[in-house]
């Protein structure tokens, strides 16, 4: 988006602000730049584990080419933020590192409040292993301490490729077929969407989440 002189002599400083908001990139976090590519074409994740107590079957399926693969690193990584922004949580920067075909990560995120524990927050870790361009497998765990709904998840997500995307699909759709509770069933629903739209989408109420917690102060 581009803004002239002439066009911004009537605006707001909010509304400025508000327009190179909306004109900055999405989130690009410092990843590796040796990750292993997972070959473009249709790719299915299917998510086994423990949610708390519970546990937990999901299917999401998408249509990779190497902007979208590096978009969904982006867009995992936001999930993570925005899952714990609304209960007054920042996260620092994720530190990853890659050893040959295994790519390691982890993110610490602590409460605003002055009042809490050095440990009162959530971690995250996550292990990808790159067996081929066409099967990765990604361990997750991460853990709440000290602070409301406490404990542990332990998610494995298989992820492999299955073969070309089908026509109507176009690189960076995706189609999430949803999650089961407590089930032997796989999930089978439609629900599509875009890793891009997707990815601006999480950023946008991210932001928000922030600009809450500012206006609110710590609790």
């Amino acid at each position: 988006m581009g803004l002239s002189v002439r066009s911004i002599t009537s605006w707001t400083v909010a509304e400025i602000l508000a327009a190179i908001a909306l004109s900055t990139p999405a989130a690009a976090y410092d990843l590796p730049t040796d990750i292993p590519a997972r070959k473009p074409g249709l790719w299915e994740m299917r998510t086994t584990g423990m949610v708390g107590p519970n546990t937990v079957r999901a299917i999401k399926n998408y249509c990779l080419d190497a902007e979208a693969d590096r978009a969904l690193y982006d867009l995992n990584l936001l999930r993570k933020e925005l899952e714990v922004v609304y209960t007054d949580i920042s996260c620092k920067p994720p530190n990853i590192s890659l050893d040959g075909n295994i790519m390691s990560g982890e993110m610490a995120c602590r409460t605003n409040s002055t009042t809490d524990g050095e440990t009162a927050g959530q971690d995250f870790r996550w292990t990808m292993t790159f067996k081929s361009d066409s099967e990765v497998v990604n361990e997750e765990y991460s853990i709440r301490r000290d602070i409301m709904f406490a404990g542990e998840n332990n998610l494995v997500e298989q992820q492999r490729w299955i073969g070309e995307c089908p026509t109507s699909m176009k690189p960076g759709d995706l189609v999430d077929l949803g999650f089961n509770y407590n089930s032997d069933a796989w999930p089978n629903e439609n629900h599509p969407d875009n890793v891009h739209e997707a990815l601006q989408r999480v950023e946008k109420m991210l932001k928000e989440g922030i600009e809450i917690n500012k206006r609110l102060g710590p609790m």
